[in-house]
């Protein structure tokens, strides 16, 4: 295995493995362009950013956006659709938020289209316009959301090559033999950044690299080594410090977001959510820094 040196953007040196060396023969991964693709969702999803500063001109629109992000995430799962198409739905009603000012009452009618014309976007097979107004309960109109999605569009100048996060979280999971129990709690801690109002404006590979990073302490696989750094897209530990803290302080709260918590609470998802939380306040509770935690150092 070839070992390359790097730095982080905080000094730290690190060596890691060239991982993509074992994907050579498998043309599906083109292991010789994925640095080159990285690289370009490492410099574009800085583009992509919600601001959370323009999205408070809204009044309330932390409790506002925790209502409507929860009912997105019931719709999402209740029709099946796959993950990418929630984190892009998200972003481009965060995005639209930012540019336009928008009165309480449409704010539903805004988080259909998004969800709406990411479906298009994503899926194979979208749901119809008439499947989305029919879940709104008399709140939206085909024509409705047929206005929203070229009003949204159009604001957006039809920007819509937004970096996944969950990109990001499959190029940490080489690092990790892509070990699947760790993947499925890195995703539900991945999900908390886009309920929790607090990650808006946060680039989504340093959500990606916070999410495994906690999900290795949840699952006793402690170490932040070169290859997770690297792979994360060259975050030291240090430097995820203030994401997990979030997250964690998430996890400690009652439940804000039931349907993202029940989504989370089924075997099909092995229970993530309920076992994160537990896991979490004994954490908080024993007076441990996570950050350190499981360390031989410790």
């Amino acid at each position: 295995m070839v070992t390359i040196s790097g730095k982080t953007t905080d000094n730290v040196f690190y060596r890691y493995e060239d991982l993509d060396l074992e994907d050579s023969d498998d043309v599906l991964m083109v292991s010789e362009y994925v640095s080159e693709i990285f690289s370009y969702f490492y410099k574009s999803e800085l583009d992509c950013l919600a601001s959370p500063e323009l999205m408070l001109r809204h009044p309330n629109i932390n409790q506002n956006r925790d209502i409507l992000v929860n009912w997105l995430v019931k719709i999402h799962n209740q029709f099946n659709l796959l993950p990418e198409t929630l984190y892009l739905a998200v972003n481009i009603m965060d995005r639209f938020l930012c540019r336009e000012l928008v009165a309480l009452d449409k704010l539903q009618l805004v988080g259909t289209a998004s969800l709406f014309i990411a479906s298009k976007y994503e899926e194979v097979y979208s749901p119809s316009c008439k499947n989305f107004a029919s879940v709104t309960d008399g709140a939206c109109s085909e024509e409705d959301i047929k206005q929203g999605e070229v009003f949204i569009l159009q604001t957006l100048n039809f920007k819509l090559d937004y970096p996944n996060p969950l990109n990001f979280l499959r190029r940490i999971s080489k690092a990790d033999e892509y070990h699947m129990d760790c993947r499925t709690v890195a995703k539900y801690l991945l999900e908390i950044t886009i309920v929790d109002f607090r990650f808006v404006g946060i680039p989504p590979s340093k959500c990606a690299a916070a999410a495994f990073f906690l999900a290795k302490k949840m699952m006793g696989r402690p170490y932040w080594d070169g290859n997770f750094i690297h792979y994360s897209g060259g975050y030291s530990k240090r430097q995820l410090q203030g994401c997990v803290k979030m997250m964690m302080e998430y996890l400690e709260q009652p439940v804000i977001h039931e349907e993202f918590y029940k989504k989370y609470s089924t075997r099909r998802f092995c229970k993530a959510s309920v076992a994160s939380r537990d896991w979490a306040k004994r954490v908080i509770e024993q007076g441990f820094n996570v950050m350190d935690l499981h360390e031989s150092n410790n």
